[in-house]
């Protein structure tokens, strides 16, 4: 599939004083990957995480760059035109290997299938009379985040903090007040979503809820966790753009506050990115989480353009990548910067689950 999902890091004028300590170092080579110090094959065979076996997966999608960084999304857009097929590939890869169900949020103004229906979805509770949207725009949400920046709520230029705020009363009136578990799944600006209400949350900003659930794994896809050199470009200087800017406010707080925020306990991160990835490159590996993935180049099929992971059900296990695993998420074991150093346990695996493989072995297994 083409590179048509871009996602962004954001700052926001609104945002509440927090530190502005620098972000990391300034990508400057941004497809270099970590160096592997030895060859080590993975244990595939993983410990069913039996106990969550029934809870939802929450999808969260990026910010739409159409078929490249400039002029695609002009400023001001509220439009998805990708999303009835954006998740279709993982929700059907995961429909016969999970028993939960799958839940697609919606933060922009036209986010629309084909046929006119909405693209907003609670998976199992859609038609439930128990059920709250998935449209994040709904007043239900919108009462508690009326202090948020939230000008041009439903396009590009709403601020990420408005955003998070909407999705954190989501999750709790979701998962949240039930005392219900669910996964995060975020491809690109959708995991910077994650990242940054999961830091609200814990943080207990005022407008945010009192829990948003615990968040068991939190699994991130070609998201720029240091930002992009550049990433305004993709929607003509748009605020969503602007803010994923590297060095932006918004990506020095989560440099300095979101290192690995945890939701309901330990949250259990995945963070995946790829060499052929030329938006967002190394940035996808720059926080600290429990496991590391960067997809090598190959002739497999497994180096993904941006957000090309997302669409390969490929269970032949050749996929060529450096990986890094640690119980020490505040240590240095699984630490990269381009540049700027890296940490001792990052290996190198020739045969390596592909990318919807690898996300369903993240959300279902706690062997790793």
């Amino acid at each position: 599939m083409a590179s048509v999902l871009l996602g962004a890091s954001s700052a926001s004028e609104a945002a509440p004083a927090r530190s502005s300590a620098p972000a990391r170092g300034e990508p400057h080579a941004s497809t270099v990957g970590p160096q592997h110090a030895q060859a080590k094959e993975k244990q595939q065979m993983l410990a069913p995480r039996a106990r969550y076996s029934g809870t939802s997966v929450v999808f969260v999608h990026g910010l739409n760059g159409g078929e490249g960084l400039l002029g695609s999304a002009p400023n001001g857009s509220g439009t998805m035109p990708e999303c009835d097929t954006y998740w279709s590939d993982a929700a059907g890869f995961l429909a016969n290997r999970w028993q939960g169900d799958f839940r697609q949020i919606s933060y922009y103004n036209r986010e629309v299938k084909p046929d006119g229906s909405q693209c907003a979805s609670n998976g199992n509770e859609e038609r439930s009379v128990s059920h709250y949207t998935a449209d994040l725009h709904d007043p239900l949400y919108r009462v508690h985040c009326v202090g948020m920046g939230n000008t041009n709520d439903g396009t590009n230029n709403e601020s990420l903090d408005h955003v998070s705020c909407l999705f954190g009363w989501y999750l709790y009136y979701n998962f949240g007040q039930r005392n219900w578990s669910e996964i995060l799944v975020g491809h690109s600006m959708g995991g910077l979503i994650i990242r940054h209400t999961m830091e609200l949350a814990e943080q207990h900003i005022p407008w945010m809820p009192p829990t948003i659930g615990a968040v068991t794994d939190a699994i991130t896809f070609d998201t720029p966790h240091n930002g992009v050199l550049g990433a305004s470009l993709a929607c003509g200087n748009c605020t969503q753009g602007r803010q994923m800017n590297w060095n932006s406010a918004f990506m020095r707080d989560l440099s300095a506050n979101a290192r690995h925020p945890n939701s309901g306990g330990t949250t259990d991160w995945t963070i995946v990115g790829s060499h052929c990835d030329t938006l967002v490159g190394n940035s996808a590996l720059m926080m600290n989480a429990n496991h590391k993935v960067w997809y090598e180049s190959s002739s497999t099929g497994s180096c993904y353009n941006h957000g090309g992971a997302l669409h390969d059900p490929s269970t032949v296990l050749n996929a060529p990548v450096s990986y890094c695993d640690t119980g020490d998420v505040s240590g240095n074991t699984c630490a990269f910067d381009d540049g700027h150093g890296q940490g001792p346990g990052w290996l190198y695996e020739g045969a390596y689950p592909h990318g919807l493989l690898e996300m369903f072995n993240a959300l279902a297994s706690y062997s790793w």
